[in-house]
């Protein structure tokens, strides 16, 4: 039975997902991690410096492992682009030690034996992150007490901005006082994905079923005229950015460093 019962879970406010993940690495004492190839590179970055020893493995085309873990293996596991919930829920029921990044999936039940999520990605603030673990740690981080934005909305140059200041943030307890917006236009972002599915559709090699728990971060568009496509989207005015690191060519994963097109909602 797959456990995903928010009550279950203990809430903890970060200022950045990664940090979130090193607290679930701390609780659960784990020495061994089992992550995908294709993601962030802060991530891998932070376990390493956790001690946390890394075990890569691959995803198809379905953004699913390609490999089968050992029952008390720690996995993590990323719901991409917010639209994966029912591999978060396989794995669930497969593997009793799932840690889902929810960082693309504001939206999805916490799963597993913990889950992350970013709020600076759905929502106009600067930083900001939960975990909702089984488990607690003993661990105290100072209050964060900079003036962050609440109403958020930078362009391209000042978001580059962030993330580098971001990038040299220790781990904070977030302040209660930050306030988040009530509307979440969940149904604005679902129109808008399926405004694109109906105009790119016919050239994208993803097999896009979102299941009800699905609210999507972007528009996934696997295809082979992706450079053309990234101009047509830029000369209108959208910010295309490539995620992650680029791969070798030898990988699975390489075509969605190389022709994925994520298109913002």
């Amino acid at each position: 039975m797959t456990l995903n019962k928010q009550a279950d879970f203990k809430i903890i406010k970060l200022n950045l997902a990664r940090h979130c993940l090193n607290y679930i690495i701390a609780a659960y004492d784990i020495k061994e991690l089992h992550l995908p190839y294709y993601i962030c590179p802060v991530l891998w970055q932070n376990i390493d410096r956790a001690r946390c020893k890394l075990r890569f493995y691959h995803i198809d085309s379905s953004f699913y492992p390609l490999k089968e873990f050992q029952k008390d293996d720690f996995i993590l596991y990323p719901n991409y682009f917010g639209i994966n919930w029912r591999n978060v829920q396989t794995l669930a029921g497969k593997y009793k030690n799932l840690i889902v990044d929810n960082a693309q999936a504001f939206f999805a039940p916490p799963t597993g034996i913990a889950s992350f999520y970013s709020l600076r990605k759905f929502l106009p603030v600067q930083c900001g992150a939960y975990l909702y673990t089984r488990r607690t740690a003993d661990i105290s981080y100072p209050v964060d007490t900079l003036d962050y934005e609440e109403n958020f909305t930078p362009d391209y140059t000042e978001f580059m901005k962030n993330e580098l200041f971001l990038n040299t943030q220790p781990p904070l307890m977030v302040s209660e006082s930050i306030k988040l917006p009530v509307n979440l236009r969940k149904e604005e972002r679902l129109e808008k994905f399926y405004n694109f599915h109906k105009k790119y559709g016919g050239i994208n090699l993803l097999q896009l079923n979102l299941s009800p728990q699905d609210v999507p971060f972007v528009y996934p568009c696997l295809t082979g005229e992706a450079e053309e496509l990234v101009s047509k989207l830029e000369h209108e005015g959208k910010i295309i950015l490539q995620y992650w690191k680029k791969l070798p060519g030898s990988f699975p994963e390489s075509d969605f460093y190389c022709r994925l097109v994520p298109i913002p909602l």
